[in-house]
C-alpha cells in the first residue's frame, strides 16, 4: 500500500510540474483595437518661434496639443492596460525583452518640435533622445516624472542622450524644450508592453494582451483622463478606466470610439 501511496505521489507531481512548465497557449492572448474620431472642429493654431528664428522659420510649427487627422480620425490618444499597483503581468512570447533592449525608442528634436510628440517605452527599451537640428541648442527637460530619475540635459548634435527607466508611470509624462519653450512631448513608461498612441488617422492595436476581463486607462494631453469616454459598450471612469474582456486568440475591435471637444474638457 506504501508503495502504491508513493507512485501515486509521484505521478501526480510530474503532471503537476508539467502542468506548471506548459508553454503558454496563444488562446491565452487576445487583440484589442479600435479608432478614435473627434467630433467637433479642430484647427491647427500656427506657432511663431520666438528664439532661433531663422531656421525654425523654415518648418510648419504648429500647436500640437488636438491634432486630427483624416476622417477626423484623433492622433495621440494614450490607451494602457492599468493591471493595479503591484500586479504582475503575464507577457506574451512575441515581446522580446532582450531583443527590445537591443533596440532603442527614439526621441528626437527635429525641425524645432519633438518626434514623435507622444509616444509609450517599455521599460525594457532604453531611450534616445537626438539632436537632428544642426547648430541648433536645444535641451530636454524631463523633470515632469513621478517615479522615475528625472532629467534636464543638453542634446548634442553628435551624441544622442541615453536613458533607462524601470518602473511604471502612472500617466503619460511630459517632456519640454526649455530653449525653444512652445516645443513639448509625453512619454508613457510602463513595465509591460501592453500599450499603444493613437496613430494619424486614430487607430490603435495592442497585440497579444492576456485574455479575460482587463482594465485600460485612456488619456489625453488636452485633458489628462478621459473621464465618460464611451468604449464599446462601456463607459470610462474618473480615471479615464474601462474593464474591456479581451477574447481568448480573437481580436476585440471597439470600432469608432467619439471622442467630443467636452471629453477633450474644450
Amino acid at each position: 500500500m506504501m508503495h502504491r501511496f508513493y507512485t501515486a505521489l509521484t505521478f501526480n507531481a510530474a503532471i503537476a510540474l508539467l502542468t506548471v512548465s506548459a508553454p503558454t497557449s496563444a488562446a491565452d492572448f487576445g487583440t484589442i483595437k479600435g479608432r478614435f474620431v473627434f467630433q467637433g472642429d479642430a484647427k491647427a493654431t500656427p506657432i511663431q518661434p520666438t528664439k532661433d528664428e531663422a531656421y525654425c522659420s523654415q518648418h510648419p510649427l504648429v500647436d500640437e496639443t488636438i491634432v486630427v487627422g483624416k476622417d477626423k480620425g484623433l492622433q495621440n490618444v494614450f490607451v494602457f492596460l492599468n493591471a493595479g499597483r503591484g500586479k504582475k503581468v503575464e507577457i506574451h512570447e512575441s515581446y522580446d525583452a532582450a531583443a527590445a533592449a537591443k533596440e532603442p525608442k527614439v526621441l528626437d528634436n527635429k525641425g524645432c518640435r519633438f518626434e514623435p510628440h507622444a509616444m509609450v517605452l517599455w521599460t525594457a527599451q532604453p531611450l534616445q533622445v537626438h539632436n537632428s537640428d544642426p547648430g541648433i541648442g536645444h535641451n530636454t527637460n524631463a523633470s515632469y516624472f513621478f517615479v522615475n530619475t528625472k532629467f534636464n540635459e543638453t542634446v548634442p548634435n553628435d551624441k544622442p542622450l541615453v536613458k533607462k527607466f524601470t518602473k511604471s508611470e502612472t500617466y503619460p509624462s511630459k517632456v519640454a524644450c526649455n530653449v525653444h519653450p512652445w516645443m513639448n512631448a509625453y512619454i508613457l513608461v510602463r513595465d509591460n508592453p501592453y500599450m499603444a498612441v493613437s496613430a494619424e488617422d486614430g487607430t490603435f492595436e495592442i497585440a497579444n494582451v492576456p485574455a479575460g476581463k482587463q482594465t485600460f486607462a485612456f488619456w489625453h494631453e488636452a485633458k489628462g483622463n478621459l473621464r465618460d469616454l464611451k468604449v464599446g459598450k462601456a463607459k470610462a471612469d474618473r480615471k479615464g478606466q474601462v474593464v474591456l474582456e479581451v477574447p481568448a486568440g480573437k481580436t476585440l475591435d471597439l470600432g469608432d470610439i467619439a471622442i467630443t471637444a467636452a471629453n477633450l474638457g474644450k
